[in-house]
């Protein structure tokens, strides 16, 4: 049974720039950009898992997307679809694990991106109330990398 739930979406999108020190150096984030978005969507359980659906925002320049997050044990896969439900992105993120998504972006060629998953956090009650967070990094070529922390917070 789907159930009505208010969502609280903040993306936070790092540039990671390396600083010497000593012999070594250290990862520091600079925020490059940030996102809040609060929307309604839906949320049900199926095969242990669940799921929260939404209508992306114009803030983000998706409206016509819509977005479905599975959350199942210890993992959250994305997946966005734009117009006539054609999906765009299947993005699994995995503690410790690197994958490859495929992005499709209108008028352009679609792209491979290299996503590594540095932490993922899910505090989600029985009803899949509460929290999910993540902490990953796209990379695509040489010539863009971006860190990004995604935390979504779903309530009755």
């Amino acid at each position: 049974m789907k159930k009505e739930v208010s969502l609280r979406i903040i993306s936070n999108q790092y540039i990671e720039n390396l600083k010497p020190s000593g012999e070594a150096f250290l990862r520091e984030l600079e925020l490059e950009d940030s996102v809040e978005i609060l929307t309604d969507g839906q949320l049900y359980k199926k095969a242990n898992a669940t799921y929260v659906t939404y209508n992306e925002s114009a803030e983000t320049g998706l409206e016509d997307s819509r977005a479905v997050l599975k959350v199942k044990d210890n993992a959250i896969n994305i997946k966005r679809y734009g117009k006539d439900e054609e999906l765009t992105m299947d993005m699994q993120l995995e503690e410790g694990m690197m994958t490859v998504t495929r992005y499709h972006i209108p008028m352009l060629r679609s792209i491979d991106l290299e996503v590594y998953t540095n932490k993922v956090n899910i505090e989600l009650d029985e009803e899949g109330m509460g929290k999910v967070s993540v902490d990953y990094k796209i990379r695509f070529d040489d010539a863009y990398s971006r860190r990004t922390k995604l935390d979504v917070e779903i309530k009755e």
